[in-house]
């Protein structure tokens, strides 16, 4: 008889323990003001940037376009990527079962060791020459230049990017970006565009 209450008092608090513990996940995960677990997170991460990339639109049979396909100009968008180290941080009192992000929610970056980001043509490309600084030509989607982003803060790490030049039909973007970091080391990406159809 004693076996049997010992059996079911440890299925009890067993069950106790799965309870609780995902109750603490659910309030990692989501906050009381989070109404949307799939929007942003709320506040920024501290964050280094370790590498930059880029990749193109149109997304095309479940993949985006690369260099070897062939797009409208029309339809054409570069998007640019910073990879995110995130900084250790002490974990808040008020949430110490630890930091969580909302359950898809895109992480918001406050990128410490950004100095700059440039970027030239590595061939011709429209009315300029291989080797020009295109930096003042390219805008993001928050209409800032290249050339002036210095603010790196409340990003989530992606920019969507225009270029304020026609390139000839059939041509290629071609072009080098330099992420220039704090500590005087650079990143840098040789990236190219699918081939622009203008006509």
């Amino acid at each position: 008889m004693s076996s049997i209450f010992k059996f079911k008092w440890i299925q009890t608090t067993f069950g106790i323990l799965t309870v609780y513990l995902g109750m603490m996940i659910l309030a990692a995960c989501m906050s009381e003001t989070e109404l949307d677990p799939f929007g942003e997170c709320e506040g920024t991460v501290k964050a280094n940037a370790k590498d930059v990339s880029f990749f193109y639109e149109p997304y095309k049979n479940n993949q985006y376009v690369t260099k070897a396909d062939t797009v409208k100009f029309s339809e054409f968008t570069i998007y640019m990527r910073i990879e995110a180290e995130v900084m250790a941080e002490a974990s808040s009192p008020s949430n110490s079962f630890g930091a969580a992000y909302a359950l898809s929610c895109a992480a918001i970056f406050d990128f410490q060791n950004i100095k700059s980001i440039t970027m030239e043509l590595l061939e011709p490309y429209g009315n300029k020459p291989a080797g020009t600084d295109i930096s003042n030509l390219v805008t993001t989607h928050d209409g800032v230049k290249l050339s002036d982003l210095k603010n790196f803060s409340n990003s989530i790490g992606q920019y969507r990017l225009s270029i304020d030049i026609l390139p000839a039909h059939q041509s290629q973007l071609k072009t080098k970006t330099i992420l220039k970091l704090k500590n005087g080391s650079d990143k840098i990406v040789e990236s190219t565009s699918p081939v622009l159809l203008t006509n």
